[in-house]
């Protein structure tokens, strides 16, 4: 494992074999990482020339078997990346430069973000996906398994196909979370008026 010297750690981290961490990345408390992942090395964009940038994990993540997190550019308007707390980053995962990652977000095996995409609380992201950059997903969404995300996603959006598409509202993740009944209902039937 190499870690770089402006890498900074918090508490607990538990951090395996094989991994590599490098510019001026900040990893949250009780964060797990297993190995192979590679956190916070340069940034795969042909405008990225070199200028200072960030990466920021927030607190109790688990970052799978060779996961790709790259930080900010400047062109991304703050040059940070920045991920919450409470997150599963499966194996293969990537988020690219500029993301911005809620809290309890799970994305699955092999899932790419592009840059600049937003992902907000509670989302979760099915394997073999792939969110195009500029993309953003909105808080409790759900993402259908080798989905291509070419638009955005209201909150409590299901989203699924070859190409995405709106099918209605993520009713078993608005269970999970202990929406009320009659909130559902509401969210479903102001959906079905509006899309």
């Amino acid at each position: 494992t190499i870690i770089g010297p402006n890498v900074e750690i918090d508490d607990e981290v538990e951090i395996h074999s094989h991994v590599n961490i490098e510019g001026s990345t900040k990893i949250g408390a009780k964060t797990k990482i297993f190995p192979f992942a590679s956190i916070g090395t340069q940034p795969q964009d042909l405008k990225y020339k070199g200028e200072k940038n960030s990466l920021v994990i927030g607190k109790n993540n688990t970052i799978r078997e060779y996961v790709t997190i790259n930080p900010g550019t400047e062109g991304g308007g703050g040059a940070t990346t920045k991920i919450g707390d409470n997150c599963l980053f499966m194996v293969s995962s990537h988020i690219a430069h500029d993301c911005q990652i809620g809290n309890h977000v799970v994305i699955a095996n092999n899932v790419p973000l592009g840059g600049h995409v937003i992902i907000e609380d509670s989302v979760v992201i099915g394997g073999n996906s792939a969110v195009q950059q500029f993309a953003r997903i909105g808080r409790l969404a759900m993402i259908g398994g080798m989905t291509g995300v070419l638009k955005d996603v209201v909150p409590f959006g299901l989203s699924f196909g070859n190409r995405n598409y709106l099918k209605g509202i993520n009713l078993i993740g608005l269970r999970r979370s202990k929406y009320d009944n009659k909130i559902i209902m509401e969210l479903d039937a102001a959906y079905k008026k509006i899309f």
